[in-house]
Protein backbone atom coordinates (compact mmCIF):
# COMPACT_ATOMS: atom_id res chain seq x y z
CA UNK A 1 0.00 0.00 0.00
CA UNK A 2 1.46 3.10 -1.35
CA UNK A 3 1.99 5.94 1.97
CA UNK A 4 -1.22 8.04 0.61
CA UNK A 5 -3.41 5.36 0.13
CA UNK A 6 -2.02 4.66 4.10
CA UNK A 7 -2.95 7.96 5.20
CA UNK A 8 -6.73 7.49 3.81
CA UNK A 9 -6.95 4.13 5.32
CA UNK A 10 -5.50 4.64 9.06
CA UNK A 11 -8.09 4.60 11.30
CA UNK A 12 -6.71 6.33 14.67
CA UNK A 13 -8.55 6.81 17.82
CA UNK A 14 -9.08 10.17 17.88
CA UNK A 15 -12.13 10.38 14.93
CA UNK A 16 -10.79 12.47 11.83
CA UNK A 17 -12.93 12.48 8.90
CA UNK A 18 -11.81 12.37 5.57
CA UNK A 19 -14.09 14.04 2.95
CA UNK A 20 -14.93 11.78 -0.38
CA UNK A 21 -13.64 13.83 -3.45
CA UNK A 22 -14.65 13.17 -6.89
CA UNK A 23 -11.42 12.29 -9.16
CA UNK A 24 -11.35 13.34 -12.35
CA UNK A 25 -9.13 13.16 -15.17
CA UNK A 26 -6.91 15.94 -16.61
CA UNK A 27 -8.89 15.82 -19.56
CA UNK A 28 -12.44 16.27 -17.57
CA UNK A 29 -11.35 18.39 -15.38
CA UNK A 30 -10.52 21.05 -18.14
CA UNK A 31 -13.87 21.14 -19.36
CA UNK A 32 -15.49 22.01 -16.01
CA UNK A 33 -15.57 26.20 -15.43
CA UNK A 34 -13.01 27.73 -13.72
CA UNK A 35 -14.52 28.05 -10.43
CA UNK A 36 -15.76 24.80 -10.33
CA UNK A 37 -12.04 23.87 -11.01
CA UNK A 38 -10.79 26.40 -8.31
CA UNK A 39 -13.18 24.74 -5.59
CA UNK A 40 -12.19 20.56 -6.85
CA UNK A 41 -8.23 21.72 -6.51
CA UNK A 42 -9.20 23.50 -2.64
CA UNK A 43 -11.13 20.38 -1.68
CA UNK A 44 -8.83 17.50 -3.07
CA UNK A 45 -5.91 19.84 -1.07
CA UNK A 46 -8.06 20.26 2.54
CA UNK A 47 -8.79 16.36 1.74
CA UNK A 48 -5.25 15.68 1.61
CA UNK A 49 -4.14 17.85 4.54
CA UNK A 50 -6.85 16.08 6.89
CA UNK A 51 -5.61 12.52 6.12
CA UNK A 52 -1.93 14.25 6.63
CA UNK A 53 -3.62 15.39 10.35
CA UNK A 54 -4.85 11.98 10.97
CA UNK A 55 -2.04 9.73 10.54
CA UNK A 56 -0.61 11.75 12.59
CA UNK A 57 -3.41 12.47 15.36
CA UNK A 58 -2.98 9.83 18.21
CA UNK A 59 0.86 10.86 18.30
CA UNK A 60 0.23 15.29 19.19
CA UNK A 61 -0.81 14.89 22.98
CA UNK A 62 2.50 13.51 23.85
CA UNK A 63 4.04 16.31 21.92
CA UNK A 64 2.11 18.92 23.83
CA UNK A 65 4.73 19.88 26.93
CA UNK A 66 7.11 20.31 23.94
CA UNK A 67 5.40 22.33 22.12
CA UNK A 68 4.53 24.65 25.28
CA UNK A 69 8.23 24.71 26.09
CA UNK A 70 9.42 25.80 22.74
CA UNK A 71 6.86 28.55 21.97
CA UNK A 72 8.15 29.63 25.46
CA UNK A 73 11.68 29.83 24.67
CA UNK A 74 10.31 32.06 20.95
CA UNK A 75 9.66 29.89 18.53
CA UNK A 76 6.05 29.91 16.78
CA UNK A 77 5.59 26.10 15.57
CA UNK A 78 4.92 25.46 11.86
CA UNK A 79 1.59 24.35 11.80
CA UNK A 80 1.72 23.62 8.35
CA UNK A 81 4.43 21.56 8.69
CA UNK A 82 3.18 19.00 10.86
CA UNK A 83 2.87 15.71 9.55
CA UNK A 84 4.13 12.28 9.60
CA UNK A 85 7.64 12.10 7.66
CA UNK A 86 8.26 10.76 4.77
CA UNK A 87 11.22 8.91 5.53
CA UNK A 88 11.40 6.20 8.50
CA UNK A 89 13.59 5.68 11.17
CA UNK A 90 15.45 2.15 12.27
CA UNK A 91 14.64 2.26 16.39
CA UNK A 92 17.32 0.29 18.60
CA UNK A 93 15.31 -2.55 18.27
CA UNK A 94 15.13 -3.22 14.56
CA UNK A 95 11.78 -1.99 14.35
CA UNK A 96 10.91 0.77 11.47
CA UNK A 97 9.00 3.90 12.14
CA UNK A 98 7.73 7.04 10.78
CA UNK A 99 7.99 10.20 12.76
CA UNK A 100 6.05 13.40 13.61
CA UNK A 101 7.33 16.64 12.16
CA UNK A 102 7.57 19.34 14.36
CA UNK A 103 9.42 22.28 13.77
CA UNK A 104 9.97 26.07 14.12
CA UNK A 105 8.67 28.45 11.40
CA UNK A 106 11.33 29.65 9.35
CA UNK A 107 10.36 33.66 9.26
CA UNK A 108 12.48 36.57 7.99
CA UNK A 109 12.05 38.06 11.99
CA UNK A 110 13.21 34.54 13.27
CA UNK A 111 15.24 33.23 10.37
CA UNK A 112 18.85 33.35 12.44
CA UNK A 113 17.10 33.80 15.73
CA UNK A 114 18.98 30.67 17.60
CA UNK A 115 16.86 30.95 20.49
CA UNK A 116 13.73 30.62 18.60
CA UNK A 117 15.27 28.46 15.73
CA UNK A 118 16.71 25.52 18.18
CA UNK A 119 13.73 25.88 20.47
CA UNK A 120 11.81 22.43 19.75
CA UNK A 121 15.42 20.75 19.13
CA UNK A 122 16.19 22.13 22.91
CA UNK A 123 12.84 21.14 24.42
CA UNK A 124 13.21 17.54 23.02
CA UNK A 125 16.74 17.46 24.67
CA UNK A 126 15.29 18.36 28.31
CA UNK A 127 12.52 16.04 28.18
CA UNK A 128 14.85 12.94 27.60
CA UNK A 129 14.53 12.37 23.73
CA UNK A 130 18.07 11.30 22.19
CA UNK A 131 19.27 12.47 18.50
CA UNK A 132 18.81 9.51 16.71
CA UNK A 133 19.97 10.83 13.64
CA UNK A 134 21.56 14.20 11.92
CA UNK A 135 21.82 15.82 8.88
CA UNK A 136 24.28 18.89 8.91
CA UNK A 137 26.10 19.44 5.78
CA UNK A 138 26.17 22.01 2.84
CA UNK A 139 25.60 25.42 3.13
CA UNK A 140 24.59 27.05 7.03
CA UNK A 141 22.52 29.22 5.83
CA UNK A 142 20.05 26.58 5.83
CA UNK A 143 18.96 24.78 8.62
CA UNK A 144 19.78 21.50 9.66
CA UNK A 145 17.45 18.77 10.25
CA UNK A 146 17.77 16.39 13.44
CA UNK A 147 15.42 12.88 13.89
CA UNK A 148 15.00 12.18 18.68
CA UNK A 149 13.71 9.32 19.51
CA UNK A 150 12.41 8.19 23.08
CA UNK A 151 10.93 4.77 23.10
CA UNK A 152 8.57 3.84 20.59
CA UNK A 153 8.33 7.40 19.05
CA UNK A 154 10.17 9.91 16.65
CA UNK A 155 10.18 13.10 16.08
CA UNK A 156 11.85 15.17 12.85
CA UNK A 157 12.51 18.88 14.08
CA UNK A 158 15.33 21.68 12.77
CA UNK A 159 18.06 23.29 14.23
CA UNK A 160 20.83 25.78 13.18
CA UNK A 161 24.21 24.60 12.46
CA UNK A 162 25.76 25.54 15.68
CA UNK A 163 22.91 23.71 17.80
CA UNK A 164 24.41 20.45 16.05
CA UNK A 165 28.41 21.76 16.93
CA UNK A 166 27.30 22.09 20.08
CA UNK A 167 25.44 18.51 20.56
CA UNK A 168 28.47 17.10 19.30
CA UNK A 169 30.74 18.70 21.60
CA UNK A 170 28.22 17.88 25.04
CA UNK A 171 28.33 14.13 23.41
CA UNK A 172 24.87 13.85 22.50
CA UNK A 173 25.94 13.58 18.20
CA UNK A 174 28.26 11.18 17.75
CA UNK A 175 30.11 9.19 14.88
CA UNK A 176 27.61 6.51 15.88
CA UNK A 177 24.32 9.14 14.74
CA UNK A 178 23.07 8.23 11.81
CA UNK A 179 22.76 11.03 8.71
CA UNK A 180 26.01 13.26 8.02
CA UNK A 181 27.17 15.34 10.15
CA UNK A 182 30.86 16.84 11.50
CA UNK A 183 30.69 14.39 14.13
CA UNK A 184 31.95 11.53 11.48
CA UNK A 185 34.82 13.48 10.61
CA UNK A 186 35.69 12.56 14.37
CA UNK A 187 34.43 9.58 15.40
CA UNK A 188 34.10 11.08 19.67
CA UNK A 189 32.38 13.70 21.25
CA UNK A 190 34.52 16.88 20.50
CA UNK A 191 34.96 17.37 24.77
CA UNK A 192 36.28 13.56 25.63
CA UNK A 193 39.62 13.39 26.97
CA UNK A 194 40.93 11.64 24.16
CA UNK A 195 39.96 14.07 21.65
CA UNK A 196 41.62 16.94 23.14
CA UNK A 197 44.87 14.61 23.69
CA UNK A 198 44.31 13.89 20.05
CA UNK A 199 44.30 17.27 19.01
CA UNK A 200 47.51 18.36 21.47
CA UNK A 201 49.47 15.65 19.73
CA UNK A 202 48.56 17.24 16.43
CA UNK A 203 49.40 20.41 17.19
CA UNK A 204 53.16 21.79 16.55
Amino acid sequence: MSLTARRFADKPAQRIEVPKVAKLSREDAARLPLLDRVLLQEHQRHAARLAEVRCVADKLAALESVVVAAQAAGAYIDIEGVRESYLSYRLPGGRRVCGVVLRPCDTLSSWRDAKAQNAVANALLAEGWRVQAAEAHGSEVSRDRLVFTRGMRTVETTCLRQWVVDAIEAGHITAATAGRHPATDTGTPLNDGRAEAARAACEP
